[in-house]
């Protein structure tokens, strides 16, 4: 069994998001522990020091994953907090597919509800709505470097920023010049 300790954990902008019922916890390795010491060869019990070192392993496995998930939260601020800086500023970059973005955005402004919260009904109201069919049109563009103004900051269903350009969303991570 191998258990990676650096990326279990999800991240706002990055991809590396796992459930929690991945990790390896507390009650677990001390299954594996009991397990261990009942079927150990009775003939050649394993030393205190050496279960007192996969204690030790197990203790340190689990501080760099909270380090790492600290850090992780880290990023995530710091990338919001880069993309709000740029409301109202004339940035450069490529455009993404803002059809799930527009429909959350109108599925809280219509109904008080993310649009994968909504009934079939409120979805097809939604789908509706001009802002939707027109990014839905726009799909087509995504791909394309586009400059304007930055309305506002949304929250991909990743967690990554996404700059509103009009109606149009922009990867922060592709912005290429800001003015």
């Amino acid at each position: 069994m191998s258990v990676n300790p650096v990326s279990n954990s999800a991240v706002f902008g990055s991809s590396y998001a796992k459930s929690q019922s991945d990790n390896m916890g507390q009650v677990d390795f001390m299954r594996l522990l009991v397990a261990q010491m009942r079927n150990q060869n009775p003939l050649e019990p394993q030393s205190n020091t050496e279960f007192m070192a996969q204690l030790a392993q197990f203790e340190s496995l689990n501080q760099m994953r909270t380090m790492s998930q600290g850090i992780q939260v880290m990023q995530a601020v710091q990338e919001l907090a880069s993309a709000t800086g740029m409301i109202g500023k004339t940035v450069t970059g490529r455009q993404v597919d803002g059809t799930s973005a527009t429909r959350d955005i109108v599925g809280r402004e219509m109904f008080n509800r993310s649009f994968d919260r909504l009934t079939s009904f409120e979805r097809a109201e939604v789908d509706q709505d001009e802002r939707v069919v027109a990014a839905l049109t726009d799909s087509v563009n995504a791909g394309q470097d586009i400059s304007g103004t930055v309305d506002r900051v949304i929250s991909g269903a990743d967690g990554i920023p996404m700059l509103m350009i009009g109606t149009k969303v922009v990867d922060l991570f592709t912005v290429s010049e800001v003015k």
